[in-house]
Formats: C-alpha cells, sequence, structure tokens
C-alpha cells in the first residue's frame, strides 16, 4: 500500500506530519499524513512544471474549491489545500481501504448484491454533487475507495461547474478512455448524464471484472464507447439492464443518479451488502498498518515547528504528538465497529500465507491481467495450488506466499505491475504475464532487475532482446500454430479446398499464423488454398465468408477474436456448410460454445494445451486429483502448463537459496539456472532454447499439441497429434 519516506521528502506539510508515501506520479507524490489531532490523511503536492504553470494552479484551487462544496458521506472529504504554497497541496481524509480496480484485480468481480448497493451509494454522492451544479468527469474504478462501511468518490481534479468550460479547450477529450460517456469521447461537454454513463461502467467491472469497452490503446477505446456496444456477458439479468441503461448512448435514455440513488436495499437494513472476506481483509490489514506506523523523525528542517508561550524554543515534538494509546483505541473502535467480519480478518488467513514459526517467508508473485480473465485465473490458481503443496512439505527451510497483481492489458498498467514485484526483495519470481503487449513492456523492468518470470501463454519470441537473463516462456510459439492446423487436417484425411479468413482484429498472432497455415496448406500439402483479409475494425468479416462460401471452398479456418469468430460461425451455419471448421488457438476455452450454440458444434482448436482431465499418464491424474480436491472442478484450459512453470521455477529456486540462515538468495541465480534446467510435467519435457523459449526436440512437439473439438456445448480433447498419427483415423 505505501512505502518508506525519501531522504528527500519533507517531514512535514503544513499542519500534517509526513509518515509515508502512497504513491507518486508524473505531477508530483501523494503521502499518508498525520494531524496533531491524529487523524489520517492523503496528502497530495504538486511538484515538477505543474507548480510552475498558472493554469494548472487554477484549475487545483478549483479542485479544493469544488471538494469542499459536497459533504455527502460517501465523498472523501478535504480537510485542507493550498494552491499557492511553493508546491501546492491538498489533503483529504485517508481511507485505508483499496480501490476498485485493487480489490477486483486481486480478488475477482463483486457479488451482484454488493456491486449494486456499490452503484445504490455512488449514485448517492453523484446526485448531491449534481444538486450542487457539479459534474465529476471522471467516475473511474480508480477512483473509488472501499471502506467496511461503504464507498468513498475521491479525485475532484477535473471536476467541473456544469455549462463552465473555461477551463477545458474546445473538443479537448477529459476524462478516462473506457469509463467516459460518448460525448466525452467526441469532446463534447460533459453533464450529469456523462458521470451516470461512468457509473454503469464502474458496476459493469465491478460485476465482471472487466472494463465494458475492452481495454488497449485509448484511440480505440474512445471508438468503441462511440460505436460499439458494452460487453455485458456474465451480469445477471436485474443487474444486466440495470448497467445497460446507466450505458446508453443517448443521455435521454440514462436513469439519474437521484433515480439510482434510490434503488431498493435488498435486505440489508442498513441498506449495504456485505463486501467479500478477501476484500473485507485487505480493508482490514491497511487499516491495522495505518495504527502501527512508527513514530517518523524530520527527514529535513523542519521550519514548522510551533514556538513556545514565551516565544522559546520550539516545545518538544513529543508533546505535540497524539498518543499510541489513542490512536490504538480509536483504531480498535473503528474495526470493532465493522461487526465481527473485522475481527476475523485478523485472526484468519490463507493456509498458503501460513508461515512457520522459524522459517523465512518468501513470495511468488503472479502478474496476471484483467484483459485476460481465463489466463490469470488459470494462473493464480495453479501458483497457489503449487505453493500449497510446497507448504505442506514436511521438513522444509522456508515458506511461501502467493501475490497477485492484475495489469489492465496496457503497456504503462503492466510496467506498473512489474516495478512493484522488483521493487518489493521478498519476491523470489513470477509466473507471468499472460498476454503480449504486458509482456513486451514488463520484460525490460524484469530483466532490469534481474527478477525470474515465466509467461506460459505468451508465444512471440522477441523478448529476449530487451531481457536476455530474467524472461522465459513455457508456452509454445504463436506463428507454428497456423501449420499445425494443416497437420491435423492431414492426420484426419480433412485436406480440401481451404477458405482462409485472417481477420486482423485478432492481432498479430493471427497475422503470423495465417501466413504460415496459406504456406503450409499450399506448399508443403500440395492443397489449395483461398485466402481472404479483413481490415481491422472495418467490420467486413461477413463479405469475406461469403465471398469464400461463393469460391466453392470445402474446409474453412477463421482466424481472428472471439466475437467474429461466432459470427462467422453461425454464418457458415446458416449457408449449411458442414466441412471441416478451424479457429484460432487462442480461443481455446472461451465462451464460443455457449455464444455460437448449434452453430459451433465440430470447430476445432489446434493448440499446446492440454486437458489433463483427459490424460491418462501418472502425473496427470495426480494433477488433477489435487485441484479437484483444492477447487471442486477439473483444471480449467492453461492450468497445467501454469503449474508446470510454477514447479520447474520453484524447484530451481530451492537450488539457490543459501543454507546461511537469514541470507538472501541472489535474484540472477535463479535465472542462470532457468536457463539451463529441463523439467518433466505433466505431459511434455520442458527445456529453453537459445532465446529462453520452450524448447523441441525431434518430434516431441507433436506429443505436445492437441486437437479439441466443440462437442455438446465444450471443447473436447481429441488427443495430441502424435495420438492422431498413431491411430491414422479421423477424429469427427
Amino acid at each position: 500500500m505505501s512505502e518508506p519516506l525519501r531522504p528527500a521528502d519533507p517531514s512535514r506539510i503544513a499542519g500534517f506530519r509526513l509518515l509515508r508515501r502512497l504513491g507518486a506520479g508524473g505531477m508530483g507524490v501523494v503521502y499518508l499524513g498525520r494531524a496533531d489531532d491524529g487523524t489520517l490523511a492523503a496528502v497530495k503536492v504538486i511538484r515538477g512544471e505543474s507548480a510552475g504553470d498558472a493554469a494548472f494552479r487554477a484549475r487545483f484551487a478549483r479542485e479544493a474549491e469544488l471538494a469542499r462544496r459536497v459533504t455527502n458521506r460517501w465523498v472523501v472529504p478535504v480537510l485542507g489545500a493550498d494552491a499557492e504554497a511553493a508546491e501546492p497541496w491538498l489533503a483529504t481524509a485517508f481511507v485505508p481501504g483499496p480501490s476498485l480496480v485493487e480489490a477486483v484485480a486481486e480478488h475477482g468481480p463483486l457479488p451482484s448484491a454488493t456491486a449494486r448497493s456499490l452503484g445504490r451509494l455512488l449514485a448517492e454522492a453523484l446526485a448531491e454533487l449534481h444538486a450542487a451544479g457539479l459534474v465529476h468527469r471522471d467516475v473511474k474504478p480508480g477512483n473509488v475507495l472501499l471502506a467496511l462501511d461503504g464507498p468513498r468518490l475521491i479525485d475532484f481534479g477535473v471536476a467541473r461547474a456544469e455549462g463552465d468550460t473555461a477551463l477545458t479547450a474546445t473538443g479537448m477529450v477529459v476524462g478516462s478512455p473506457g469509463f467516459l460517456s460518448p460525448e466525452q469521447a467526441r469532446g463534447e461537454p460533459a453533464t450529469a448524464a456523462s458521470d451516470v454513463f461512468s457509473l454503469g461502467g464502474v458496476l459493469a467491472y465491478a460485476l465482471t471484472g472487466r472494463p465494458p469497452f475492452g481495454s488497449g490503446a485509448p484511440e480505440a477505446l474512445l471508438y468503441r464507447t462511440v460505436h460499439d456496444e458494452p460487453e455485458l456477458d456474465g451480469i445477471e439479468e436485474d443487474s444486466r439492464a440495470l448497467v445497460a441503461r446507466c450505458l446508453s448512448k443517448d443521455p435521454a435514455d440514462r436513469p439519474t443518479a437521484e433515480d439510482l440513488r434510490h434503488l431498493p436495499a435488498g435486505d440489508d437494513p442498513d441498506g449495504t451488502a456485505e463486501l467479500p472476506d478477501a476484500v473485507a481483509r485487505m480493508i482490514a490489514a491497511r487499516s491495522a498498518e495505518g495504527l502501527a506506523l512508527p513514530e517518523i523523525e524530520p527527514t529535513a528542517v523542519d521550519g514548522s515547528a510551533a514556538p513556545t508561550a514565551n516565544g522559546g524554543e520550539p516545545q518538544d515534538a513529543a508533546d505535540r504528538r497524539p498518543s499510541r494509546r489513542r490512536l490504538l483505541l480509536a483504531g480498535g473502535a473503528l474495526l470493532l465497529a465493522a461487526g465481527g467480519a473485522g475481527a476475523a480478518v485478523l485472526a484468519t488467513r490463507d493456509d498458503d500465507n501460513k508461515p512457520g514459526p522459524d522459517r523465512t517467508v518468501y513470495v511468488l508473485g503472479v502478474h496476471a491481467s484483467t484483459s485476460a480473465p481465463l489466463f490469470s485465473r488459470a494462473g493464480e490458481r495453479a501458483a497457489r495450488l503449487a505453493v500449497a503443496q510446497h507448504n505442506a512439505t514436511a521438513g522444509r527451510a522456508y515458506d511461501l506466499e502467493v501475490r497477485v497483481l492484475k495489469d489492465e492489458g496496457s503497456a504503462p498498467s503492466a510496467q506498473d505491475v512489474a516495478g512493484r514485484f522488483t521493487a518489493d526483495r521478498d519476491v523470489i519470481a513470477v509466473l507471468g504475464p499472460v498476454t503480449e503487449l504486458p509482456m513486451r513492456t514488463a520484460a525490460k523492468v524484469y530483466g532490469q532487475a534481474g527478477l525470474t518470470h515465466v509467461s506460459s501463454t505468451t508465444g512471440q519470441q522477441d523478448y529476449f532482446l530487451t531481457s536476455p537473463k530474467a524472461s522465459f516462456q513455457t508456452g509454445m510459439a504463436h506463428i507454428a500454430l497456423g501449420g499445425w492446423i494443416a497437420m491435423h487436417a492431414l492426420l484426419t484425411d480433412q485436406l480440401g479446398r481451404l477458405g482462409v479468413v485472417l481477420d486482423r482484429s485478432g492481432g498479430t498472432t493471427v497475422q503470423d499464423q495465417a501466413g504460415l497455415l496459406v504456406k503450409q496448406w499450399r506448399d508443403s500439402l500440395g492443397a489449395q488454398v483461398v485466402p481472404r483479409v479483413v481490415a481491422e475494425e472495418s467490420g467486413d468479416g461477413p463479405d469475406a465468408v461469403r465471398a469464400l462460401l461463393a469460391e466453392g471452398v470445402t474446409a474453412f479456418a477463421y482466424l481472428g477474436p472471439l466475437n467474429a469468430t461466432v459470427a462467422a460461425a453461425n454464418q457458415l451455419a446458416a449457408a449449411g456448410f458442414d466441412g471441416p471448421r478451424w479457429m484460432q488457438h487462442l480461443l481455446y476455452g472461451t465462451d464460443f460454445p455457449r455464444r455460437a450454440g448449434a452453430a459451433g458444434e465440430g470447430w476445432y482448436v489446434v493448440n499446446a494445451t492440454a486437458d489433463p482431465a483427459a490424460l491418462t499418464g501418472k502425473a496427470a491424474r495426480e494433477f488433477t486429483a489435487a485441484w479437484r480436491a483444492r477447487y471442486g472442478q477439473a483444471p480449467e484450459p492453461y492450468a497445467a502448463e501454469a503449474y508446470d512453470s510454477v514447479r520447474m521455477m520453484l524447484g530451481e529456486f530451492a537450488r539457490t537459496v543459501p543454507s546461511r540462515r537469514g541470507a538472501r538468495p541472489a535474484r540472477a541465480a535463479l535465472g542462470e539456472r532457468m536457463a539451463a534446467a529441463t523439467y518433466q510435467g505433466i505431459d511434455r519435457m520442458y527445456l529453453f532454447g537459445d532465446y529462453h523459449h520452450f524448447d523441441v526436440e525431434g518430434e516431441d512437439w507433436m506429443n505436445s499439441t492437441y486437437a479439441h473439438e466443440v462437442r455438446d456445448g465444450r471443447f473436447r480433447q481429441l488427443g495430441s497429434l502424435a495420438d492422431l498419427q498413431g491411430t491414422g483415423t479421423a477424429q469427427g
């Protein structure tokens, strides 16, 4: 949550003694401060060029003035501000809870009742804001803090009086892409209805764990916000209708904040729904951290000390500080007010994270992503299982904990996650990132810090250039998988006149695959192939499918994103096409079978991801049994490869731990061992090539490459390519 003060940090800002750093950015630093009466505050201090910008100071003064005008319980109150100081500052009451982003990223979506309660209370705050003639303009998950008694809305840095455009340039987009309204995305003035749209995005995020318009470049998010419908799959019907109304493109079709604040409170007498236990634990832990802060000695000469009554030397600082007992009593009352949950939170912790009395505890990081929940869930669960097994080993020399941080699918967020892991010296290795863009950005950060990380789901293989010693991949190369479609067709006697759609909306992964598939099908197998390319975001997929059907193709491969592939399945089914059909490998494990319905039956996906429950080997049976015992279900897609990756890292890490008690293992040692290691996993032998990518020898790749078919509404593993080669029969 925080880090110690640095030598150059001040010890005091006006009436607040600074205790810790809460965060830093391009404009300045946010500190945890304490007033003389013991009140904790978040003190935002502006530095750098912004402090010398008169226009910025005017906006900063407005932020403080506007925030003071809102006194709603669910808005964090302003405790003080000075826009004229050498370094402008603003202090608000400190809320020890996590932001909604942190809570959802670490523990998943909120229950429906909790999310609806969250929305109702935030609507109450917005209703009062709007009644005062103000618009927040940046309602997003990162600006919602969670406390045991309800949420708090923060950050009025871009708020304004409705109709006030004096400090906003014409056509300027203000707010956070992905959550701002269509009218804001077009550069039009924001209104109270714009805040309601953003609130709908916050609710969608709370209920699904993902932004309603996806992630990616700001330009793409703005385009989707204006032109596309939000992705609301996974939200229960009653909540979905409410969220959809808030996210209406037309501001006139949205409910008002006043409407939303009067939503039924449900069965909760105080109108608030209980937070999940894991989130309550986060809040309690941060509250406890606030109470356990040591007294801080000044880190710089403090010229603001109060003089004595007779004009002599300042009174002793200890005399002016609130007593430890007073702070502890105040904090105890806060926790007790939360009921039994708070006490239970402090008294219990996950079995995986329970350290031994005399053992060192090391941390395994999991770098997941809100943009890839399937990969992230499998990786987190695999890591927790592997760590639990380690911690159950008698006579072990140390314990392990799992810490999960999630990026948003973007380069900056991935860099932030990698920076947080590398800054923590207790973190000894990281599983992830799980997707290509975060991997590209984070690999450099991990490499510079010498922190070994392994991705089991990325397949572009040029990360070695920026991280030659710390980055490893246990997933197969994406580009190879296009050729494996051709191999599957050959082994199952399904070669024919192939129509291939390269839908560029699927990104560079499918672009690489399509080229190799066409080459292999035509040049290596001597069969006919008719390719079609669909420009990104053009919506021309149906035209491409129609053109290929007119060409008389007898086999079909649609390499593109999920939505477009589902549409192609329906189009082919409507046309009566019954030839073999393949999708790109990253759609394995998605809800394609459900969304495509009967039209999806018979579609193939070929990848290097095993369904361990369908394997007969001893290792697969033991892994499946352990997974079922822990999670109550069969292992999900991508779980086995993530588990193997973690076990391989932990096995090599054990060989780097010094025998001398208290000595810290050198981070670089793990990377050196991994580069030369071999590991027998659940279904394959892992070893790394010259570029730290998963390497295969001879025909071993066929043993760990699987064909899956959509059958009876789910993906079913048909066998490895080696299995199909051995039988020599079609599996359809």
